[in-house]
């Protein structure tokens, strides 16, 4: 931490808990990054700043590269709401920012363990939510998408038939 006279601006900047570049929201006496929503500044009642950093031996020189990201970035955020088919397909249209393939508890009729994607997803309101499928059809455009080194895919919608109680031929358009 380290200590200093004046508040700076809401200027872009990377948060140190996070390391994403954020515009931090004033809350009080406070600066928050409105990522992790800790605090980066803080005023005292005694007039002095305190600004949350991290020391150089902790943080890697490569950070301050823009191709580099932190690990946190990459992966979904499992805090989010996770949907089903019927309101993924109820959201469209929606992005499909990130993805992960996850191993299922299911097999296959071969006795394989199955895979799965958990999509991180953003509708046309900015919900962010969670749809998880391991339905060919989609599973097969995140696998073209990550050949072509997509990082975003547009869902105009989703269909599917109803089959004993359960979603089947699910396909993203």
């Amino acid at each position: 931490m380290s200590e200093e006279r004046g508040l700076e601006g809401f200027g872009e900047r990377r948060c140190p808990h996070c390391f994403r570049n954020i515009i931090p929201e004033r809350r009080g006496n406070a600066l928050i990054c409105p990522n992790c929503h800790n605090v980066i500044e803080e005023k005292l009642q005694s007039g002095k700043i305190v600004r949350v950093e991290r020391p150089e031996e902790v943080v890697h020189p490569s950070l301050r590269d823009e191709d580099v990201v932190s690990a946190a970035e990459l992966g979904i955020d499992d805090e989010l709401e996770v949907v089903s088919v019927e309101e993924a397909a109820n959201r469209c249209p929606l992005i499909i920012e990130k993805w992960e393939w996850r191993i299922s508890q299911f097999t296959d009729s071969q006795g394989r363990q199955r895979e799965y994607v958990s999509m991180e997803c953003v509708d046309k309101e900015n919900r962010r939510f969670i749809w998880n499928t391991s339905a060919w059809q989609p599973c097969r455009k995140l696998r073209v998408a990550e050949k072509e080194g997509r990082k975003r895919i547009l869902v105009n919608r989703i269909t599917y038939d109803m089959q004993g109680g359960r979603p089947v031929n699910i396909r993203i358009w």
